[in-house]
């Protein structure tokens, strides 16, 4: 059974920013659109394999590589909690914000 998936506040502002940039970068919303349908398909595929993510140095934390971006989230019995969405191009400390 897939789990039910939860976006915290945090993880959807930053989803919403990453394709909000894209949206102004190329002045139109195809790759937004894009990119946001690739994330969806891999929300499903976790909530039915949630364990598949790789750990982070957080034990309750796990990461998925969406392209060039970490998905972070964590889940118990019947939920994926998405706590945090970037650019794995961004500096490191920045990154480690998302999964305190």
């Amino acid at each position: 059974m897939a789990l039910q998936i939860i976006w915290t506040v945090d993880a959807k502002e930053h989803v919403n920013e990453i394709l909000d940039y894209w949206h102004q970068r190329n002045g139109t919303k195809t790759y937004s659109q894009k990119l946001y349908q690739t994330v969806k398909n891999a929300l499903k595929t976790l909530a039915k394999y949630p364990e598949s993510g790789k750990l982070t140095e957080k034990s309750l934390i796990r990461a998925k590589i969406i392209k060039d971006y970490y998905l972070f989230y964590t889940f118990d019995k019947t939920h994926l909690f998405v706590v945090g969405f970037c650019d794995m191009r961004r500096d490191p400390e920045y990154i480690e914000t998302l999964i305190t």
